[in-house]
């Protein structure tokens, strides 16, 4: 039976005013929760941290690699993040939604991923329940943390739970081929290691990611999609702060955005 499941990134200049500390944008929240409400598919969610977490792990100089970090910085990260999941959580349950809010710590075990617990995620989809993780400040071993992503946390999911369909829900309507003319990139097919091509150029993301560089997190977002379309899975980049561009995307009905296109597709 073909796998359903489908894994929605929010990304934090999505759901948050990045400008504005701790600052949600409650308005999106409620459209994006509005339209998963008439879906019928199985969904995870991953959000980024926005104004929250994002604010304060460049406040406290913390970074993905695994470091004694300042306690406070470690604390305040994890905890700005649990409010925001909170957030999200209680407006998909006030439209009617099961979520489950879960921090990735769960995922690991002495500081190693835990497969195990990643599949027990789309176990909870079967039941009707939206578990809902995200990025957050991330306990190693020896008193270690670092920071876990929710761009890097969508190509771990999407390795591991093999969806039909993986989405990053940005604040731009796509990649750009031209920022002057905003031209939109409508799909890459990937080629080889770190280049894609689409019918109007070749693109190396290791040299050309600065012309995407509109929301400041736009190049790991690129760079994880890259990992994931190299196992052969699409990847569709859209505006999640049109609401209606999600519906259509989880419908196939014609949405704007980018595609990246799977290895299988070369």
């Amino acid at each position: 039976m073909r796998n359903k499941l489908v894994i929605i990134k929010l990304g934090g200049s999505v759901i948050t005013f990045k400008n504005k500390p701790l600052s949600a944008n409650y308005k999106v929240i409620k459209n994006i929760s509005k339209i998963l409400s008439k879906q019928e598919i199985p969904i995870i969610l991953v959000h980024g941290g926005g104004s929250y977490g994002h604010y304060w792990s460049v406040k406290w100089d913390m970074h993905t690699k695994p470091q004694k970090y300042h306690p406070r910085g470690i604390s305040i990260v994890h905890s700005s993040m649990s409010i925001l999941n909170n957030i999200i959580v209680d407006a998909l349950y006030n439209q009617g939604l099961n979520p489950y809010g879960i921090s990735p710590f769960s995922f690991f075990t002495n500081g190693k991923l835990n497969s195990n617990k990643i599949v027990e995620l789309k176990k909870m989809t079967e039941h009707n329940i939206i578990p809902v993780t995200y990025g957050d400040a991330i306990y190693k071993k020896n008193n270690n943390y670092s920071i876990l992503s929710g761009d890097i946390l969508m190509t771990i999911l999407s390795k591991i739970l093999n969806p039909s369909k993986i989405i990053f829900a940005i604040n731009v309507d796509g990649l750009y081929n031209n920022m002057n003319e905003k031209k939109i990139i409508k799909e890459i097919k990937f080629e080889k290691k770190n280049t894609y091509n689409s019918k109007s150029t070749k693109i190396n993301l290791n040299n050309n990611l600065n012309v995407y560089d509109v929301t400041g997190g736009i190049k790991r977002k690129v760079e994880e999609a890259t990992k994931i379309a190299g196992t052969g899975k699409d990847v569709i980049f859209i505006n999640g702060l049109n609401s209606t561009q999600i519906q259509k995307a989880l419908q196939n009905e014609g949405f704007k955005g980018t595609i990246f296109k799977g290895k299988k597709y070369r």
